[in-house]
């Protein structure tokens, strides 16, 4: 707690330790000679302290922190004073944090408290340590004539000066530790606070503990605002405070220059200043007071201290698109090796330029970003080029890990041929995929805003192992909408196919089959026109795959028989493979058994000898079916167990879904009704990210499985068959509302589609 809530028996400790240390430190300065105004000089208790700045506002936390380093002094008997270094970027209130800590416990250090500018960040040279030692000096009673002029003596009589004293020591806006260590008393009762936007590792050795400081949490960050203009002054103003907020970058110099602009300006609205400052352009400048551009200057402070190649990184990566980032992006950037790329962002940190996220991942705050995007640098008009190659390079040898042996349009898969992977599984190289999305996208809406077209659809070709994967339906579709503009105005009618194609699964899988049926017959015509067979297949077999989903079988299986000639043509085993699993599956649905085991027999065998598991546990769903019908429940089941050890390996939650509701209704038709619903809940919990219709169609099916066992729909009868392996979205979700639990499971077709993997679109 700080020192204004402490309880009165500590104040009365203090003040009994005080007051018997009054006529020895008197005896003491006699003895010495320190003073040329005698005992009374010597015994000076300076009260150094600035101000606590008005509205203070949270920071609980951090003053917790500072009242366990000065604990832990009270508690040692070491000889060293306590050290707290306060860590942060300019203007977020270390200063006020550490004066505010600093004056709430100034009884802690009775014989005084003693405070330096530093001058660290300032248009001023630095103080030199020989600068404060002799203020410190002075201030505790030594006569301005026995100051020593060299820094080791004035460290040693500061010491003796100190010696058995309980002093606080405030060293504010430091640059190095060699500026800050010769300030440390070597008395245990004493305590030194330090503020630096640097991170002064040097000071470890003087038992220094660091106190991080970030900008404000978002609710103190309007508290502060609030307190500022007043709440009458904001009360119907809610919504704009919070925008303001966000502007300011909930950092507190921000905050506090934008108060101060309302507090002067009263009838100005909030609505006023938030439109001044949406304009990143001007952002900074309109951060200012009395024509001082304040926290534009304290942003220069820092950036002007750094090497001239940490300097240019710093620019680059500031108009580098995306929320964050690592250090491989930042050696891309740069044009730089890794190691260099590195110690570049680790200056940036140090210097509190650059937020530390996690391992290897980084951002910079809203305002420092700004600032660096105004630093004048030719060579930030390469930075999006460069990031966007970086990024489809990368994500391609992720996707070759994801679905070895897709075929794609863009060049890059097969420059990379014969490259080590970058990834050991398919579910990690999703992970970094799904990881990475945000800032792939917002590299993606520059590129086709600046018109770099050519990288802009590679890019988002490259996104279909994540989307076929992840299902992340906003941003499949907004990236494939922009990815075909780029296709369009390079006239590249092959790209455009095959990404009309992929927009059409997305459709396909949200259960919007009108335009699903409009994006692949564009896509088939665009094939057609660039006499493309393999884009013709690939959206000739959705179009199969839109008509089984409609319910007309005939269809289909006419259209996925056109795929599968073309895929012989062309002389690709794979190919063939997945459209003889199209045909089974939609002969399954039709209840044609026998020609459906031939056709998924068919595919399996090729799966197995081109080494494709994942397409070959997917088939494994369909063939599961037919043997739960046939009367061999424990055939399906190990069938399915296999297919869930890979399919529940992929980093698909859709594909082990698919096994979960497969096993459900194996279970269900065998009577275990306790173990069908375990298989049902983990699926709905497997889906419950996912949302969209995959999450749709497991809750329906768990719910109506919940109402027959409930009375509120009836029972399966004795003769219902489990149908497992049909692909989902192929009949309506209605279907099934009599309460038939297995024949509700079958027709959400929850298991076997195959989705993942099989990478259709090649």
């Amino acid at each position: 707690m700080p020192v204004d809530g402490l309880d009165g028996a500590r104040d009365v400790h203090w003040g009994v330790a005080y007051g018997s240390r009054i006529s020895s430190m008197a005896e003491l300065g006699a003895q010495r000679g320190l003073a040329g105004g005698g005992a009374g000089s010597a015994m000076s208790v300076p009260r150094q302290l600035p101000p606590t700045p008005a509205h203070f506002t949270s920071r609980a936390g951090e003053l917790e922190a500072l009242d366990g380093i000065a604990d832990a002094g009270d508690e040692e008997s070491g000889a060293a004073a306590q050290v707290a270094v306060v860590v942060g970027p300019g203007g977020v209130g270390k200063t006020a944090l550490a004066v505010t800590w600093s004056v709430r416990n100034a009884r802690r250090f009775p014989d005084g408290q003693l405070y330096a500018d530093m001058r660290g960040f300032s248009p001023e040279s630095a103080a030199a340590p020989q600068e404060a030692l002799a203020a410190f000096l002075r201030a505790l009673g030594v006569a301005p004539e026995r100051v020593p002029v060299e820094l080791a003596e004035q460290v040693t009589l500061f010491r003796t000066v100190t010696a058995g004293r309980r002093l606080l020591v405030v060293a504010d806006n430091a640059a190095s530790a060699a500026q800050v260590r010769p300030l440390v008393p070597a008395s245990s009762g004493c305590m030194v606070v330090v503020t630096s936007r640097l991170r002064l590792d040097g000071l470890f050795s003087e038992g220094a503990r660091f106190v991080e400081l970030d900008p404000l949490p978002h609710a103190h960050a309007v508290e502060l605002l609030t307190r500022a203009v007043g709440q009458p002054r904001v009360a119907d103003q809610r919504q704009d405070v919070v925008e303001l907020v966000r502007l300011c970058g909930r950092l507190p110099i921000a905050l506090r220059v934008a108060g101060a602009r309302l507090a002067s300006r009263p009838r100005w609205s909030v609505a006023r200043v938030v439109a001044e400052l949406s304009d990143e352009r001007s952002r900074l400048k309109r951060l200012s007071a009395d024509g001082d551009t304040l926290v534009a200057t304290t942003f220069d402070w820092s950036y002007q201290a750094l090497p001239e190649h940490v300097a240019r990184l710093y620019r680059l990566m500031s108009v580098c698109p995306g929320p964050d980032f690592g250090t491989e992006a930042v050696a891309a950037v740069g044009q730089s090796t890794l190691d260099q790329a590195v110690e570049a962002v680790q200056v940036l940190v140090d210097a509190s330029l650059l937020e530390e996220l996690e391992l290897d991942r980084y951002r910079f705050h809203d305002l420092v970003r700004l600032h660096g995007r105004a630093q004048p640098d030719q060579e930030r008009y390469e930075v999006l080029p460069r990031i966007g190659q970086w990024f489809l390079r990368e994500m391609t040898r992720a996707n070759m890990v994801v679905i070895p042996l897709r075929w794609r349009v863009s060049p890059v898969a097969e420059q990379l041929q014969g490259k080590p992977a970058r990834f050991a599984s398919g579910a990690a190289a999703l992970q970094w995929l799904a990881g990475e999305l945000p800032n792939v996208l917002a590299v993606l809406e520059d590129a086709v805003a600046d018109h770099h077209d050519e990288l802009a659809w590679q890019l988002c070709e490259a996104l279909w192992e994540l989307m076929l994967y992840r299902k992340l339906y906003p941003e499949w579709l907004r990236s494939h909408e922009l990815g075909i503009v780029a296709a369009q105005r390079c006239g590249n009618r092959v790209a455009e196919s095959r990404l009309r194609h992929q927009l059409g699964r997305a459709h396909l899988d949200l259960g919007q089959l009108e335009p699903a049926q409009e994006q692949t017959r564009r896509a088939v015509e665009l094939a057609r026109e660039a006499n493309d067979v393999r884009n013709e297949s690939a959206a000739l077999q959705q179009l199969g795959m839109v008509s089984q989903a409609r319910g007309d079988i005939d269809a289909a299986v006419a259209l996925f028989a056109a795929s599968l000639r073309l895929e012989q043509e062309l002389g690709i085993d794979r190919g063939v493979a997945l459209r003889h699993r199209r045909i089974g599956l939609a002969l399954l649905q039709a209840g044609r058994d026998i020609d459906a085991a031939r056709h998924l027999e068919a595919a399996a065998q090729l799966f197995t000898d081109i080494g494709d598991e994942k397409s070959e546990a997917q088939v494994a769903l369909g063939l599961a079916r037919i043997d739960a019908r046939s009367g061999r429940p424990e055939v399906a089941l190990r069938r399915l167990n296999q297919a869930r050890r890979v399919l529940g390996g992929s980093g698909s939650a859709v594909y082990e879904a698919d096994v979960l509701m497969a096993l459900a209704e194996v279970a269900e038709g065998d009577r275990e009704r306790e173990t069908a619903r375990g298989y049902l809940a983990e699926a709905v919990q497997l889906l419950r990210e996912v949302g969209g219709a995959a999450f749709e169609r497991a809750r329906v099916a768990l719910d109506a499985f919940d109402a027959a066992d409930s009375g509120e729909g009836p029972q399966p009868s004795s003769g219902d068959q489990p149908q497992v392996g049909a692909d989902r979205g192929e009949l309506d979700v209605t279907a099934g509302e009599n309460g038939d639990v297995a024949g509700v499971i079958a027709e959400q077709k929850l298991c076997g589609d195959g989705r993942g993997g099989e990478g259709e679109a090649g």
